[in-house]
Order: C-alpha cells, then sequence, then structure tokens
C-alpha cells in the first residue's frame, strides 16, 4: 500500500531558475503535518537519497532538487556555495510557501545554512544531516573518502558491493540495495548502474571547495545562522567524527540539538531511518 501511495504523492518536474533546468521531485503528502522541507542532496548522491525517508515519515512534504550537475538537471558550472544557495532560494520562493524548513545532507549542509542567513525571513529552521565537519589544519584534519572511481556497474550487485565496501556504518537487510537504486542512474539499454555526476563534475566541485576561493567555510556559515537547528551524526562516520562533535555545537550562537544515530557512517537517513523520522517529527513539531 505505501509503495502504491508514494507512486501517487510524488511530482516529478523540471523548473529553470537562475539560468539551467532543474528537476526535482516533490512529496505532497494528502495531510502535511509540519512545514515542508526543501531538502538538499550531498555531492555523491542526487535528490532520490531522500525517497525512502520522504515515504516513510508520510506527513512531512519534502522538495527535493537534483543541484546543479547531478541527477537529471543541467550544469550551468559554478560550484560556489552561494551559488548552490541561490537556487535553493529561487526554487523555495516558486514552490513552497511563505515558510519553509531547509535540509542539507554532507557538503549541502554548508548550503544550507547559506540559504538559511540568505533567505532568513523565510527559512524557518534548519536540518543538518552529518555535515562534513574538519577540525584542525587540512594536513591533520579528518577527511572523506578521497574522490572515488566513476566507473559504471554492470549489474546492481556490484554498485551495492561499492557502497558496502566504501561507506562505513551497517547496511542491515536490503537497505543498500534500495539506495543504490535510489540514487544511481540505470541505463535501461545497457543495463548498467552509474553514478549520478560525471568524474569531471565531482573533480570540479571539490578542487573548488578545496581551493582558496571557496566559500564553504562550515565553520563561518554556523556562526551566522540565528534560527532553530537540528543536527544528526552517524555514529560510525568518518566525515562527523566524535572529536568534531564539542567544537561543531560550541561553534553555533545558540547550540542546535545533536541526535547520534549509532550504527550509522554518513548516510543515517538510509541506515536508520526510524531514529531520523522519530527526531524529525519532533524538532519540526515546534517551529512555526
Amino acid at each position: 500500500m505505501k509503495a502504491e501511495m508514494g507512486i501517487e504523492l510524488w511530482r516529478t518536474k523540471y523548473h529553470t531558475i537562475n539560468g539551467f533546468r532543474q528537476f526535482y521531485r516533490d512529496w505532497q503528502p494528502r495531510d502535511e503535518t509540519y512545514l515542508p522541507v526543501l531538502a538538499l542532496h550531498g555531492s555523491l548522491t542526487q535528490s532520490g537519497m531522500w525517497i525512502a525517508l520522504a515515504e516513510a515519515a508520510d506527513s512531512i512534504r519534502m522538495l527535493c532538487p537534483d543541484q546543479r550537475g547531478f541527477g537529471l538537471s543541467e550544469d550551468p558550472r559554478n560550484d560556489s556555495c552561494a551559488e548552490f544557495a541561490l537556487d535553493a532560494i529561487a526554487l523555495g520562493r516558486d514552490l513552497l510557501p511563505e515558510r519553509y524548513v531547509i535540509m542539507g545532507h554532507s557538503f549541502a549542509c554548508s548550503i544550507a545554512l547559506e540559504a538559511a542567513h540568505m533567505a532568513a525571513g523565510h527559512v524557518a529552521a534548519v536540518v543538518l544531516v552529518d555535515p562534513v565537519v574538519q577540525i584542525g589544519t587540512p594536513s591533520t584534519a579528518p577527511t572523506g573518502p578521497s574522490t572515488p572511481l566513476l566507473k559504471p556497474f554492470a549489474t546492481l550487485e556490484e554498485a551495492e558491493r561499492h557502497f558496502r565496501e566504501t561507506e562505513e556504518g551497517e547496511w542491515a537487510g536490503g537497505t543498500v540495495g534500495r539506495f543504490v537504486q535510489d540514487i544511481m542512474m540505470h541505463d535501461s539499454e545497457s543495463g548498467t548502474w552509474r553514478f549520478p555526476y560525471t568524474p569531471a563534475r565531482l573533480h570540479r566541485l571539490r578542487a573548488f571547495t578545496a581551493s582558496p576561493a571557496s566559500d564553504y567555510s562550515l565553520f563561518a556559515k554556523v556562526r551566522a545562522v540565528r534560527c532553530p537547528v537540528l543536527a544528526f551524526r552517524g555514529g560510525m562516520s568518518k566525515r562527523f567524527p566524535l572529536h568534531a562533535e564539542q567544537p561543531f555545537l560550541q561553534a553555533f550562537a545558540s547550540e542546535p540539538k545533536l541526535v547520534v544515530c549509532p550504527r550509522s557512517g554518513h548516510f543515517p537517513t538510509a541506515t536508520e531511518p526510524d531514529i531520523v523520522i522519530e527526531e524529525l517529527n519532533r524538532f519540526l513539531g515546534g517551529v512555526r
């Protein structure tokens, strides 16, 4: 029944913003309980990463775009955090009511915080899902996995094996299979599965974020945000390790609520969705 409802409640479309065509998925439940959520995927996925969470949460409207250069969206070739944030704000302005919540995963946590600062009158709260938190100098700071090899996988099973071997956390049962099907691009003719971006696109983004021109400083952005914040950390995450937790929380003007998903790595929305949904519902219930 849930799968049938999921097909019925998703709206998928293209929308032209800031000079490029952006693909989005819009989960529109019949009974919306809270303010809608604009959900921004990380640099290794696309809007499909939110499908299972939205369907399981059911009553939360989630507007989930493929960000510029990812999934089915066009690539206008600007990788600054400000440009990504302007995309999110424009989409929210055109498709959402006056007030909404913005949620980001991984590198998109900086984008969500930037958007909250730029559109403070519209963004009521921010949700951060396993942000990449680096402590120390670049030479000593913990880093996530290096840029992955982006060759297509001949079968779904090969793609699943790749994620089991490269991503930390406990992927119970069919979790990894559902995750891979939701985030990878499937070529129906060849049967292959590929990542939702090109190697050049990911390399360009990572080169920019590591450059002196980068505007992705997470700590600078958390100091500027003034709305309520909920943050999730994967208990086994390499991108947001335990020793980074307190420095991160203390950087905020008002300390956010932090929820640890103990068996998760970088993708707690996939590996421990029940925890995420429970805490998200509780948080959204207090946001106006």
